[in-house]
């Protein structure tokens, strides 16, 4: 007969969806990759690339070329960062004598989603944190909380359109909900035609609502947007990367890990554990954990902007 713990990690390993391995807003905006065990990862900063004139080799009567010379780029080394989910229970009466499928699924959907949202949240904290620091002034913060919306986005299009193309406009609920209804709203003030989807379309601005908490923390502040330029004039790819850590074959098996090359182990205890006791009885259960070590790296803030958005 299989070990108990082992049927509860072979079930709580299986993908709650094989085709999507990251949440959907990384997908979206990030350039998704996989770092092999004790691989470095390293970065490098394409955004000084605009900072000089662009120059022509040119050739005089003679054929003698005008050169410029280009500086050795020195890379980055990023640090991996761990997330783990609090730790869950699956009940022996559960499992025992056969596995609950349904509770097992309910245990692993619900690790997964609490730390995709931490990972969706990352990047929305690191992009929010672009605040102009990088020596031009409001290079990325679009200001103007009370700005009307349709300005606040075109303005935000406006920021980073010189740079990438093809945009994703994270959207708090309030800012979508705003979106949503701003033709119907403003019908009364419009002296001309002004038409926000009308826009979003011809911009080729796809709207993404990001909502939920993770940590006692919103994702997404529910009146901040944030604009992403995926297709970029200055380097190839999107400029937000992020990266999870493949497990080695020796770690995934100490975790009971039975998936190949797992970026993201739902471990289980070898034994069960005594959740709760009293003078009556003990409660019985196996421990279930979620663990990954990821990176994200914004390596061209130029593509991205951002608003705050109060109605």
């Amino acid at each position: 007969m299989d070990r108990v713990d082992l049927v509860i990690a072979r079930d709580l390993g299986q993908p709650i969806d094989p085709n999507l391995s990251v949440p959907v807003e990384l997908a979206e905006i990030a350039n998704v990759e996989t770092a092999e065990p004790g691989e470095l990862v390293r970065i490098f900063d394409c955004t000084d690339e605009d900072a000089n004139a662009d120059d022509i080799y040119s050739a005089d009567a003679n054929g003698k070329l005008t050169l410029h010379k280009v500086s050795a780029v020195t890379p980055a080394t990023l640090t991996f960062v761990g997330l783990q989910s609090k730790l869950e229970y699956v009940l022996i009466n559960e499992v025992l004598p056969a596995a609950d499928q349904n509770a097992l699924a309910r245990k692993k959907a619900g690790i997964s989603r609490g730390m995709d949202k931490q990972e969706v949240k990352r990047v929305c904290d690191a992009i929010l944190a672009l605040d102009g620091d990088t020596g031009e002034a409001d290079c990325e913060t679009v200001q103007g909380s009370n700005d009307d919306l349709y300005d606040l986005i075109v303005a935000m299009v406006h920021q980073v359109e010189d740079y990438a193309t093809d945009y994703v406009l994270l959207a708090g609920s309030s800012v979508k909900e705003a979106i949503d209804v701003y033709d119907k709203v403003n019908a009364d003030n419009f002296n001309y035609r002004v038409g926000l989807d009308e826009y979003l379309r011809k911009a080729g601005i796809t709207v993404i609502k990001v909502v939920g908490t993770v940590n006692s923390g919103a994702i997404l502040n529910t009146s901040k947007m944030i604009l992403v330029g995926r297709n970029s004039k200055l380097a190839v790819g999107r400029p937000i990367t992020f990266v999870r850590r493949k497990f080695s074959k020796e770690i995934a098996a100490l975790m009971n890990v039975t998936e190949d090359s797992p970026v993201r182990a739902i471990s289980v205890a070898q034994a069960p554990t005594i959740i709760a006791a009293d003078t009556n009885s003990n409660l019985l259960g196996y421990g279930v954990f979620g663990y990954e070590s990821i990176i994200e790296a914004i390596t061209n803030y130029r593509a991205i902007s951002w608003s705050t958005y109060t109605a």
